[in-house]
């Protein structure tokens, strides 16, 4: 609908009066909010813009695999539908201070790493850590943290920030839950723990204004829209074939991956990531009940749910890996007093639980006529997995290209690999098919510029979304530069997708590949090296304005990357190491440095 000039100038004035009261930082994060309030889908009558005062609930996310915003986005739906004002941002976006403007927060924060935060948010941690950070007397809030209970800091991110908010002042609306990868466990009752605690700070059950702030009315169209397929609702694709990127004698096993999207829906940018749903191989799952003995007709109950003992163990419990938590019961059940001792010692518990699966620790301390339900009671929910995509949707159609690296395989005569990846290799044939769903990846996105060159570092699997990078670039005909440097171990037989990046720079769409083959006993490098020895053209390239991406392993290479760019800008900036650091951080700051690590 057209304003007119007269309503036209009003919004002005009114925007005007505002902006003279907020920072820059402030500026850029309040025109990302009206932008997400333009953007949101379904009408709403005009009381449904803004609150004209009283209560808002913001609810802030810190996310690396987009978990925590999933978890952000359905809190702040189940509430838009109630009728609240919800403002929903990710703390990469949001200026540090605006949490002393905020009344009512729900803060969904994962964990990276080791007990790291999600790239993008240090900024705003680090402020609340600070003698900055205000006392946030007036705060009410409640923290839903995120991790992964086979590392030793699960969760600490949102430990953390539970404890500093109760340090400022806050108040604490509902004790944090401490969720591991199987979030649906935790997310649906937390979710409506929050809506009852917060439903008298805005108006009665019967949604009567309360003094403290209005309810909403939303009107919205029935529009009959068929079902949207997410984590939750997953869309079973095809698989159209699988192809090997590594040839023997390699010590790897990686494949190419192609699915089959149409009548999904489904839609991706490059960057994103597929989760892909796996089941475990029946070898796995008849070994366990082999070393049980227990039944596997017997119907367990478990989260709501009635269910035979060998589809839990098939397609629901996590069988590859072993967490703190099964460890935990099951050195109870076994009374082995080794197990015990382990789960106090941090080092020797992660590289025990490493090398192990399930199977491994049932195996070494059995336990006699374990119940079923006992058993689905030890074990972990199963997670998806994430693969980076390796193609541009406008270059692959309704296809979405994986590239997969074959974890684990047969050892001492029994099944040990990864669930997903010996699922992909080895499993699935071209016409089967899986469940799958995309996970966007706003903090790894093309530059919006294609002028703008970018520099792509990638070792090993870390390549496959620069497959995406380049062939989108080449179909949108953006003239930006293209620079990779990949890494691997053997260039004749791990060069992961070299007939691609060989026509890539045949026509044009790379300007420069750097390779680097560490156990090649010509070189005996690693991408590190490369970008040490090409540091003046690197730096040249910055500069000019590159966006820098890093993809990979966040277990050194990451490190050991952002060590040799500090290097690189010290020296070719004339800039201390510190200053050069610096530098990368406002790169990250303004999305000119991003990483994708797992």
């Amino acid at each position: 609908m057209a304003l007119s000039p007269a309503r036209q100038q009003e919004i002005e004035t009114q925007l005007g009066a505002l902006s003279e009261s907020l920072a820059p930082d402030e500026l850029l994060w309040a025109s990302g909010y009206m932008a997400g309030l333009a953007a949101a889908d379904g009408p709403a009558d005009a009381t449904s813009a803004l609150p004209a005062a009283g209560e808002i609930l913001a609810v802030w996310y810190a996310t690396e695999t987009g978990n925590a915003r999933g978890v952000a986005e359905r809190l702040a739906d189940a509430a838009r539908e109630i009728g609240y004002a919800v403002e929903l941002a990710s703390l990469a976006d949001v200026p540090p201070r605006r949490i002393g403007k905020v009344d009512l927060l729900m803060l969904v924060v994962a964990t990276h790493g080791e007990g790291d935060p999600p790239e993008g948010t240090e900024a705003f941690f680090e402020y609340l850590a600070s003698d900055r950070a205000p006392q946030l007397d007036a705060l009410r809030y409640a923290v839903f943290a995120l991790g992964d209970s086979s590392y030793p800091d699960f969760c600490q991110v949102g430990r953390d920030v539970d404890a500093r908010l109760q340090s400022l002042g806050a108040q604490r609306l509902l004790d944090r839950i401490d969720s591991d990868v199987d979030i649906e466990t935790h997310e649906d009752p937390w979710r409506a723990r929050v809506l009852d605690k917060i439903a008298p700070l805005f108006g009665n059950e019967a949604g009567e204004s309360a003094h403290i702030g209005p309810r909403l009315h939303v009107v919205r169209e029935d529009k009959a829209a068929p079902a949207r397929h997410d984590r939750r609702n997953p869309f079973h694709a095809e698989v159209l074939g699988v192809s090997p990127l590594t040839v023997a004698p390699s010590n790897k096993r990686v494949a190419h991956v192609a699915l089959l999207l149409e009548g999904s829906g489904l839609a991706y940018q490059p960057g994103a990531a597929l989760g892909v749903w796996p089941t475990n191989d029946a070898r796995l799952v008849d070994e366990i009940l082999e070393l049980t003995g227990a039944d596997a007709g017997a119907v367990v109950e478990r989260d709501g749910q009635s269910l035979p003992l060998s589809t839990w163990l098939s397609e629901r419990l996590e069988l590859t890996q072993v967490v703190r938590p099964f460890l935990e019961a099951w050195a109870e059940q076994s009374r082995a007093r080794e197990l015990a001792e382990l789960l106090d010692d941090r080092e020797r518990l992660q590289a025990f639980v490493t090398q192990r699966q399930v199977a491994d620790i049932i195996r070494a301390y059995p336990v006699t006529g374990i119940e079923p339900a006992t058993l689905v009671g030890a074990l972990r929910g199963i997670a998806p997995r994430l693969y980076s995509i390796a193609s541009s949707p406008l270059v692959a159609d309704d296809e979405v290209h994986l590239t997969v690296k074959l974890e684990g395989g047969a050892r001492d005569g029994l099944l040990r690999a990864g669930a997903a990846s010996w699922q992909l290799v080895e499993r699935l044939a071209p016409g089967d098919t899986l469940p799958v769903y995309i996970e966007p990846n706003d903090r790894f996105c093309l530059p919006a510029d294609g002028d703008r060159p970018i520099i792509m570092i990638g070792p090993g699997t870390g390549v496959a979304p620069f497959r995406a990078f380049v062939g989108h670039r080449q179909a949108l005909g953006h003239s930006g530069r293209n620079w990779l440097l990949f890494g691997e171990q053997h260039r004749r037989t791990d060069f992961l997708y070299q007939l691609d990046w060989q026509r890539f720079l045949k026509e044009g769409a790379l300007d420069r590949l750097s390779v680097a083959f560490s156990r090649d006993p010509a070189s005996r490098i690693y991408v590190q090296h490369r970008i040490r020895e090409q540091g003046r053209e690197l730096y040249a390239w910055i500069e000019d304005g590159a966006h820098v991406y890093v993809c990979g392993s966040g277990r050194g290479m990451a490190a050991d990357v952002h060590s040799a760019l500090v290097e690189v800008i010290a020296e070719h900036a004339g800039r201390t190491p510190e200053a050069a650091g610096e530098v990368l951080t406002q790169m990250k700051h303004d999305r000119r440095y991003q990483r994708d690590v797992y």
